[in-house]
């Protein structure tokens, strides 16, 4: 953050026993650059140079900085001349410089330096001591810092203000004002300013006639300011000014005892003649108004003393005024009057109203012959100080009506951004609920999808297991019927057939070696038997043809139960090579084909109102294809979304690694063909029917 004039030396000033103010500045130069205008103003700062010679110095600076043509660097160049103008002699100049830096920083809008260059107008001001116009500008200041939330240079501006009223006597308005400066110390833990500020306070309330308040607000002055690095002489200060209340306020006894705390400082005297001056001057007053005249001479005297050698006038006058009261107080009114005299002098020399209207009515009680001309003197001072300071007052009295309605705008401003801020929340927060609900229904529904079809899923995977343990437990029958058969046929040969051409054999064996009548009987009677053995051979062959005529397959037996058991209107035909070993395909492809089979004669007895339904097997190479066709009314297959019907082939299909085709015509019926990819483990049954299986 830039600040302002921030290689500073503070003189703290604090009070004497007549007036007292609130803390100076004293500015050192910014770090001087090494462009033309800052050569140029710090050769203005040569002491060895004349007026007129510092004049034309800054008249160069001048020149060089409107002939700029850079916007941004014109306003860095009439800041720098604001900065270091307003203490030279030329008002004029420096009028004209600090207008154009304000209008150019404007137009930059670099809003701190807008507010120091009001800083220095009121800084100007004050040195002349307009007041009115110092306070607008430091009110003008103030706004800016504000909106900048520059909190301390705001509180500074406050601070700034508060001493102006307290120097005009509106000491309610200066108490009001430092308030708001402390309220922007408080927050930033500023020591420093915060000691400033409840001096100030200190002053006001002990102006005011509030005692408690006042020493009250001094203590707080000194708590902040031994919170740092501090010298001594800043906290005999404080205790000064609490004497100062203490006397005004009649409790002399107290403020005796604060003075004489203040001269027992160590070498006060010497460290800071100004303050031990005045403090010599309070103590002797306080006695004095104490009625305690014991060394109250000594102190005055030499309070004079160090005050013409510090040449301090306007505090000189006081102490002239004090010696004149004791006089008084001693009845030498010679003296009296003429010590009175001197610190009207002085006052005049000084502009010390405050103290030409304690004198006035004093000399006027001194001098009676010429005292109608001392009150008129001070009714005409009085009434022009009175009318002036209200004129001032009202002034500030509308700068600070425009400070609060500026104020109010931004806590208004400040409240609506709030409430806008509030209901952006809100409807954000709307937003999000709506978002996250519309999530939330997302992934119900999703999720519950996923579950269904985990549970169609495994319900599929299921039923395909209890099909298949069927089908192996109807196989397993069928292999038993077979064995059972094999074994009747083996006895029927082994018991009936061999026994019998056993014994034709060895009938033939010995009718070879006779000849006779008898045994020529006896061999036809042997070719009677084997012509039975014949006859009993083609009965065996004639029920094995029709075994193997009536053989059971299972795969298609489950294909003819499945068309048999449906709509008695339609009418079915399976069409299949019997030679095939179609129980040798494997598992999961007689399920899938079984179920796909299922869901298109389902489909077609459901939706195509056919009158006929056809299934096809047939094999080729290494591809098993199924051919299924109604003449049922067909779909446009191009038109409309794919019904579950589709999607299950689909899946069924995908799980086989094959592929399907679905060709239909509105009314002429619908064909779905099926290729599935099958292992070598079929092959054609001989011509003697007799059916192979590769193992």
């Amino acid at each position: 953050m830039i600040k302002r004039y921030f290689t500073l030396i503070i003189l703290v000033h604090f009070f004497s026993s007549c007036s007292e103010t609130e803390p100076t500045k004293v500015v050192s130069p910014i770090a001087i650059e090494t462009d033309s205008v800052s050569l140029w103003i710090l050769e203005s700062k040569n002491p060895k140079s004349t007026e007129p010679q510092k004049t034309v110095i800054l008249n160069k600076a001048y020149q060089y900085a409107l002939s700029t043509a850079s916007d941004s660097l014109k306003s860095k160049y009439f800041s720098t001349l604001s900065q270091n103008l307003y203490l030279t002699g030329d008002s004029t100049l420096f009028r004209k410089v600090n207008k154009l830096a304000i209008s150019l920083n404007q137009k930059q809008n670099d809003s701190l330096s807008i507010g120091n260059r009001y800083w220095d107008l009121a800084l100007f001001f004050n040195k002349y001591s307009v007041k009115d116009s110092a306070y607008y500008a430091y009110s003008e200041a103030q706004k800016v810092f504000e909106n900048s939330e520059e909190q301390q240079l705001s509180g500074r501006m406050y601070l700034e203000m508060a001493q102006i009223q307290s120097e005009i006597k509106d000491y309610v308005g200066s108490e009001t004002t430092i308030t708001r400066a402390i309220e922007r110390f408080k927050p930033l833990d500023d020591n420093l300013f915060l000691y400033y500020s409840y001096n100030i306070l200190g002053i006001s309330l002990g102006a005011l006639g509030e005692t408690e308040k006042s020493q009250s607000y001094y203590n707080e002055a000194l708590y902040y300011l031994k919170q740092g690095n501090y010298a001594k002489v800043a906290e005999v200060r404080i205790i000064n000014n609490i004497g100062v209340v203490l006397r005004n306020n009649k409790q002399y006894k107290k403020a005796i005892e604060n003075f004489r705390a203040v001269l027992k400082t160590d070498s006060l005297e010497i460290k800071n003649p100004d303050l031990y001056a005045k403090a010599l001057s309070n103590l002797a007053s306080s006695k004095l108004y104490d009625k305690d005249t014991i060394g109250v001479r000594k102190l005055l005297l030499e309070s004079i003393e160090i005050k013409k050698k510090e040449n301090l006038t306007a505090s000189l006058a006081a102490s002239y005024f004090n010696y004149a009261e004791y006089k008084a107080y001693a009845l030498d009114t010679s003296q009296a009057i003429k010590n009175a005299k001197i610190a009207e002098g002085l006052s005049l020399k000084s502009d010390n109203n405050e103290r030409l209207l304690e004198v006035w009515p004093f000399l006027a009680a001194l001098e009676k012959k010429n005292a109608p001309n001392y009150f008129q003197k001070y009714i005409q001072l009085n009434d022009s100080l009175q009318k002036e300071e209200r004129k001032i007052q009202n002034k500030f009295a509308r700068i600070r009506f425009e400070t609060d309605e500026f104020i109010a705008e931004n806590v208004e401003l400040e409240t609506e951004k709030e409430v806008l801020s509030k209901q952006k929340q809100i409807w954000v927060g709307i937003a999000a609920g709506f978002f996250l609900l519309g999530l939330s229904v997302y992934i119900i529904i999703n999720q519950r999808a996923k579950n269904q079809k985990l549970r169609f899923d495994q319900q599929q995977q299921a039923n395909n297991q209890e099909i298949f343990n069927l089908m192996l437990m109807q196989k397993q029958k069928v292999d038993e019927v077979k064995r059972l058969e094999q074994k009747r046929i083996s006895e029927e040969l082994h018991d009936g057939i061999l026994g019998k051409m056993l014994g034709a054999r060895m009938v033939l064996t010995g009718l070879n070696k006779r000849a006779t009548e008898e045994a020529i009987q006896e061999k036809s009677k042997a070719l009677g038997s084997l012509q039975e053995i014949e006859h009993e051979i083609r009965s065996i062959s004639h029920e094995l043809s029709h075994s193997a005529y009536q053989k059971i397959n299972n795969f298609t037996d489950s294909i003819e139960s499945l068309l048999s058991g449906g709509n008695k209107n339609i009418k079915t035909l399976f069409n299949y090579n019997e030679d095939e070993s179609w129980d040798c395909l494997e598992g999961t492809v007689k399920i899938n084909v079984y179920r796909i089979i299922q869901e298109t004669f389902q489909n077609a007895i459901k939706h195509a109102n056919c009158t006929s339904f056809e299934i096809t097997f047939y094999r080729t190479d290494d591809v098993f294809k199924v051919i299924m066709t109604d003449n049922g009314r067909g779909f446009n297959i191009n038109k409309g979304k794919k019904g579950i019907g589709i999607r299950n082939i689909t899946s069924r299909i995908n799980k086989l690694n094959g592929t399907y085709h679905v060709d239909s015509v509105e009314g002429k019926g619908t064909t779905i063909s099926l290729q599935i990819p099958v292992n070598k483990n079929l092959i054609n049954i001989t011509d003697n029917n007799t059916q192979f299986k590769n193992v």
